[in-house]
């Protein structure tokens, strides 16, 4: 009986720590949509960018270099892949959207996350962004270097978690085929692109960002 009860108290505290780690463990969570369509007499291709503030901050560059060559929206938040709210908040924003293109650059947060945690809700957010666009381009962008806040030329603790985080992105994408845009090559080697905090892009930063994402969309 004892055995049993404390078994029965190690599960218990499995399941709240496997609970808390759910979450992405910041003090501020956000979200923001702004989903717009192409009209029959627009008649042009709609691109959707997911992904966290990065995607925020680039989001009007994109709009503005596909003015007239493309609608773009977005769906931007400080949820993590491994968070349990992230796929069932994604899946009821895209539940009756369609989209010609798909750029996803999620990576940053949910720091508590393993590499391998993370990467295991690769394949699920694959299966998801792409169900109900099988004709999709889907287009994973990987996460940029971390830097030391106000010390640019060292990087922080979680660096190396997003360097394996990003090679298990690139097995996937490789394996299926899928585009990578190389947002760590782009940062990697240039802190000038950094703002003071080490985890943002300045507009430089954000420009090239865009440029690439852009470049993709025909």
């Amino acid at each position: 009986m004892k055995n049993t009860i404390l078994f029965l108290l190690l599960l218990a505290s499995m399941s709240m720590q496997a609970q808390t780690k759910s979450y992405n463990n910041e003090s501020i969570s956000w979200n923001h949509s702004w989903i717009v369509k192409s009209t029959p007499e627009q008649n042009l291709p709609n691109v959707l960018l997911i992904g966290d503030s990065h995607v925020e901050r680039y989001y009007p560059v994109v709009t503005n270099l596909l003015k007239d060559k493309a609608v773009v929206s977005k769906i931007t938040t400080s949820l993590s892949m491994g968070d349990a709210t992230f796929l069932p908040q994604l899946a009821g924003l895209l539940a009756k959207h369609k989209f010609d293109y798909i750029f996803f650059n999620n990576g940053l947060h949910g720091v508590l996350f393993t590499p391998s945690e993370y990467a295991a809700d690769i394949s699920k957010v694959y299966k998801l962004l792409t169900k109900n666009n099988p004709s999709v381009k889907f287009v994973w962008a990987n996460t940029t270097a971390r830097r030391v806040p106000n010390k640019l030329d060292a990087f922080d603790a979680y660096h190396a978690d997003v360097i394996e985080r990003n090679k298990h992105v690139s097995d996937f994408c490789n394996n299926k085929g899928i585009t990578v845009l190389d947002f760590f090559g782009l940062t990697v080697n240039d802190k000038s692109l950094f703002t003071g905090d080490g985890i943002h892009v300045n507009e430089l930063g954000v420009a090239a960002q865009a440029k690439l994402i852009a470049e993709v969309v025909k």
